[in-house]
């Protein structure tokens, strides 16, 4: 298992990848090497274009090079058999010609899997047509081979990463505005902010103040004025709830339980207890 350090300068990061230091490595290494190489281009102030350009002209170079060295070896048959002197010649150009075959076909095979391979995961963490993929790359740690095996994983058979599902749930505004009461105190305790409000600062007007908070939380400025005016003194001085306002307040109650606050949800069944005739 290979330890991928950051020390890397961006030189000698392009001459590894140029002469396939990485490319040998198991799949989820392999896909570390590409994390690494992006940190080391992105340190550099490049672009993320700049990385994945990088690469893909990598393989190109590769195939140049195979054809240079096949020319070449071609050439060097081609000199053995017209120019040399030696009475084995013939056998001599041969050996070479078969060796310039298979050093060819070794040469081109790599640089066209390496090109093969480069643009399937450059295509897959696209930026741009696969934000979510590219998201999921950017948050590998660079010993994070769990993480890379997952993730070379969904490469290999073709599946996308999701945008992270947040579970929205919207309730009417006495949920939501019992809710912030029973956070901060008990029912009616922004009505007596309202009118800490109103006396403290003249410009704002109960009108103003209601269309404020139904601005904030949703529903109706009227709705929000009968919750001050009537709702939230009626639940406070029920001496027992009904079946729409236990309702309400059991919503209240999940909402502190998913929030993790324990005293909360006991205030919630406290105040219900003491207004429920059993």
């Amino acid at each position: 298992m290979k330890k991928f350090g950051s020390n890397l300068s961006l030189g000698q990061y392009k001459a590894k990848e140029s002469f396939w230091y990485f490319d040998e490595l198991p799949e989820e290494e392999r896909i570390l090497a590409y994390r690494l190489g992006w940190q080391i281009f992105d340190q550099n102030k490049m672009f993320f274009e700049d990385f994945s350009a990088f690469h893909k002209r990598k393989g190109y170079l590769l195939q140049s090079l195979g054809y240079l060295i096949a020319v070449s070896l071609f050439a060097a048959v081609f000199f053995i058999i017209m120019v040399h002197p030696s009475d084995l010649k013939y056998a001599f150009g041969l050996f070479v010609l078969a060796g310039s075959i298979m050093t060819f076909i070794v040469i081109m095979g790599k640089a066209r899997k390496n090109l093969r391979e480069t643009r399937r995961f450059f295509n897959y963490i696209d930026p741009i047509d696969k934000p979510e993929n590219h998201k999921a790359f950017l948050r590998l740690d660079l010993n994070d081979y769990e993480g890379a095996e997952a993730f070379y994983s969904n490469l290999r058979k073709g599946i996308d990463f999701k945008e992270e599902q947040i579970e929205v749930v919207e309730y009417d505004k006495t949920i939501s505005l019992l809710a912030i009461e029973f956070l901060i105190g008990n029912p009616g305790v922004l009505n007596d902010l309202k009118q800490k409000a109103l006396q403290k600062d003249q410009e704002i007007t109960s009108g103003g103040f209601d269309k404020v908070i139904s601005s904030v939380i949703g529903g109706t400025d009227r709705g929000v004025r009968d919750y001050f005016s009537k709702i939230s003194s009626d639940i406070l001085n029920a001496k027992e709830l009904s079946s729409k306002r236990k309702e309400q307040l059991f919503k209240v109650r999940e909402i502190f339980v998913k929030a993790g606050l324990k005293r909360k949800v006991a205030s919630v069944d406290d105040f219900v207890g003491k207004r429920t005739y059993l």
